[in-house]
């Protein structure tokens, strides 16, 4: 395992511009902090991580062109010792398990202030795991209620945004009209859409509305 000398690098991979803006200003008063790369895909990230000396990276798990599944993927496929500290809300809980496989080394939830974000920095650059203890108790719960053992496969939940999306779509709205009600372009909806059937297996849009109508996800 690399040996981490402060101050580090951190990258800050999210699709919304007050995210990242947010957190680079939060972070970048922080004197063990040297430097702050922002990207608003998965794939930018994974640019990023292979051009620069970055330590840490704080990840989104909902991103258009790549997601932060993919994107954890690759970078820990190819620089292992990179650190990556996913930012989930609590109903994103569902895909950690995958996540950990991917080679996460935290899970902090989105409500989460400024110090638990530094704890989380701190613990993975020290070589441990870390997992916000909302997260951690969301996860319990799904594992020791009387219905764990019913629950979908982590390959077939969808994150709030992609239910956001799904219920419009159902409701007839074009890319065009769900990218002006949910303040995104045409192109992030329709990858979302994209990665909706790549997820569920699913061949079309109507298979994707019927899916989500079978289990219940249009409420």
């Amino acid at each position: 395992m690399a040996q981490y000398q402060f101050p580090i690098s951190i990258l800050i991979a999210d699709d919304h511009r007050l995210i990242t803006d947010g957190l680079a200003t939060i972070l970048g008063a922080e004197k063990d902090i040297s430097e702050i790369y922002t990207a608003d895909n998965g794939r930018d990230a994974v640019e990023l991580v292979m051009q620069h000396a970055i330590d840490c990276v704080i990840m989104d798990v909902d991103m258009p062109i790549l997601n932060g599944l993919e994107a954890t993927k690759q970078i820990k496929q190819q620089k292992p010792n990179v650190k990556i500290i996913v930012v989930s809300m609590l109903s994103d809980a569902a895909i950690v398990n995958k996540l950990l496989r991917a080679g996460a080394d935290a899970f902090i939830n989105k409500e989460s202030g400024k110090a638990e974000l530094l704890k989380a920095i701190n613990v993975v650059i020290n070589g441990k795991k870390y997992i916000s203890p909302e997260i951690s108790a969301y996860l319990f719960t799904r594992l020791s209620g009387p219905k764990a053992d019913q629950e979908e496969t982590v390959e077939r939940q969808l994150t709030p945004r992609e239910l956001e999306i799904i219920r419009h779509i159902a409701d007839g709205l074009t890319n065009q009209e769900i990218a002006g009600k949910l303040f995104l372009s045409t192109v992030t909806v329709d990858t979302h859409r994209k990665n909706m059937l790549a997820k569920l297996n699913l061949k079309n849009t109507a298979s994707l509305v019927r899916y989500a109508a079978e289990h219940g996800l249009l409420k």
